[in-house]
């Protein structure tokens, strides 16, 4: 029996999970080898590829008879950080990429500036320190981690009010608001801020400018 030398399309298809359009798209990329047969079909040269695989530490991948076979853990840990390919069954794609990080456009909608005004930010010197980035299909990401250090950093912009729930909209201190906007984006939780007719341990100690110690000493 003779080894397999070439993929099909197809078999792209099932060892990425992904849809036929992106594997030509990473064909026209020449990612891997390829050749084009005289019906139109591709073969893609098994070797390119699986050493592709390999080289991008995409997946942990193991040859089982004599076939490339993907770790599913480790694929949908790639999924789940990255932003470019769709599986096929339309489940989200970069869940986690965007837990710890922002899109362009997403940090222009928090601080309600154009993409070019954020693109600016980031390129000033005098905020570009703050910023840890990462270019993720061709596309610049900014860490959450790092949009939080700018905000404390400076007092120029802040996140827009038009981003609020209805009851931090109605908060009249500007300070206190300004805080519960920097936790909110921080945490994700609406729990983790007061209301208006509470504050948590962190905002008294904040708006009192003492230690969260002290104020746990009051509260007994």
């Amino acid at each position: 029996m003779s080894e397999k030398r070439c993929y099909t399309v197809q078999e792209l298809q099932e060892i990425l999970g992904v849809s036929r359009p992106t594997v030509y798209n990473l064909l026209k990329k020449k990612e891997f080898r390829w050749i084009q047969l005289d019906g139109g079909k591709y073969r893609i040269s098994k070797k390119s590829f699986d050493d592709w695989l390999v080289h991008k530490n995409v997946f942990e991948s193991k040859e089982i008879a004599g076939k490339m076979r993907i770790n599913i853990a480790s694929f949908e840990k790639w999924y789940a950080n990255q932003i470019k390919y769709h599986k096929v069954t339309g489940e989200e794609l970069g869940k986690e990429l965007k837990a710890w990080s922002y899109s362009v456009p997403e940090m222009a909608r928090l601080l309600g500036l154009t993409r070019s005004q954020v693109y600016q930010i980031l390129r000033n010197p005098k905020y570009s320190h703050f910023f840890e980035t990462i270019v993720i299909a061709e596309k610049k990401r900014i860490t959450k981690e790092s949009f939080q250090k700018f905000l404390e950093g400076q007092d120029l912009f802040h996140l827009d009010p038009a981003n609020d729930y209805e009851e931090l909209a109605q908060e009249q201190n500007i300070v206190l608001a300004n805080f519960r906007r920097k936790k909110l984006s921080q945490t994700g939780v609406r729990g983790s801020n007061g209301n208006l007719g509470y504050l948590t341990f962190d905002e008294a100690s904040y708006l009192a400018k003492v230690s969260r110690s002290l104020i746990n000493k009051w509260e007994t």
